[in-house]
């Protein structure tokens, strides 16, 4: 009798120990869902992020340069590598700090926006090109635009440059007004 009192207590507290862990095995499950439905979310935005940063690349009319938490160049546009007067091949190899004086070098790990904090800034300093030759930008910088990738846009307002550019401009309007005063070719009517 003792033994089947205690076979039946000993299969009641089985029972109850199989309940308590087919709890904690579907809890478990759950999290785990709940776990891989985050990464699955963080993922896809990621890859947003990534998408965003891909098209401003292709799409700026402005120098775009992406660098990592190193400052080493991960992307550029065109416009962006004839700014600093280097190639796409070779972009990888440098950090944006060799373009940049010390004072101008864009510290955002140094003073610290929390991590994946974006962070922005604005203002003007002078890239000196791999040819040794300096240009003047505008720049507005976005730490942590992606995760860990940090986007510059540079607008080239060297002084010289724009007096070119602004002289290049007066020149071409003054040949579209001469064109517009000149008489009519023979056989031609405007």
């Amino acid at each position: 009798m003792q033994i089947t009192k205690f076979s039946s207590q000993l299969f009641v507290g089985l029972e109850q120990v199989a309940v308590q862990l087919q709890r904690a095995q579907t809890t478990l499950v759950r999290i785990g869902r709940s776990v891989a439905e985050k990464r699955q979310r963080i993922q896809v935005a990621f890859r947003e992020r990534d998408n965003d940063l891909q098209k401003l690349i292709a799409s700026s009319p402005d120098a775009i340069v992406v660098t990592n938490g190193d400052h080493r160049f991960v992307a550029a546009n065109l416009k962006a590598l004839d700014l600093f007067g280097i190639s796409e091949a070779n972009m990888r190899n440098f950090t944006i700090d060799a373009f940049l004086p010390i004072s101008q070098v864009l510290h955002f790990d140094a003073d610290g926006p929390p991590f994946l904090k974006r962070e922005e800034r604005h203002g003007k300093c002078r890239i000196r090109r791999l040819d040794g030759s300096f240009r003047v930008v505008e720049y507005i910088f976005v730490a942590n635009f992606a995760p860990l990738r940090h986007v510059s846009r540079f607008r080239d307002v060297t002084p010289g440059k724009i007096k070119f550019m602004r002289a290049t401009v007066i020149k071409r309007i003054a040949q579209i007004r001469e064109n517009s005063l000149a008489p009519p070719l023979h056989g031609f009517s405007r």
